[in-house]
């Protein structure tokens, strides 16, 4: 039985050999020719379908089962909305009374309002008028 490094190889050899079939078959001069290079094009594709297919098994065989969590996901008590593929809660659901998921609503945080400060505007000094004084003389 062949291992799967060795069918993957097995495709890439098929794929080479098929490109190469049709860069002949493209320059080939006659039509009975190129249904020739077009014949063997065929047969190689149907080849790489057939080890494409057994290299999708022998990997499908490989795979890990998948593990569900501690909590089995119950449709007809648990909606799937909250849920993961796995049956684990996602981030925001909680469970309340009777199995059911319900969205956490989360706390608003406050918002911090922007302040802007204020240039203050450098205040132009305000001219001193000097009144003149009215001199009495004595008469």
């Amino acid at each position: 039985m062949e291992t799967i490094k060795q069918l993957e190889a097995r495709l890439l050899f098929e794929t080479k050999q098929s490109n190469a079939f049709r860069f002949k078959r493209n320059e080939a001069r006659s039509i009975k020719e190129q249904k020739a290079w077009q014949t063997l094009i065929d047969l190689a594709d149907q080849s790489k379908k057939e080890l494409r297919t057994k290299i999708e098994i022998m990997k499908a065989g490989l795979k890990k089962p998948s593990v569900r969590g501690l909590k089995t996901v119950c449709t007809r008590v648990v909606k799937a909305t909250g849920l993961k593929v796995d049956g684990t809660l996602k981030k925001g659901y909680k469970y309340i009374k009777g199995g059911k998921v319900v969205k956490v609503a989360q706390p608003k945080k406050p918002v911090k309002k922007r302040v802007v400060k204020r240039v203050a505007k450098a205040k132009t000094p305000k001219k001193k008028i000097v009144r003149k004084r009215r001199v009495r003389r004595a008469a």
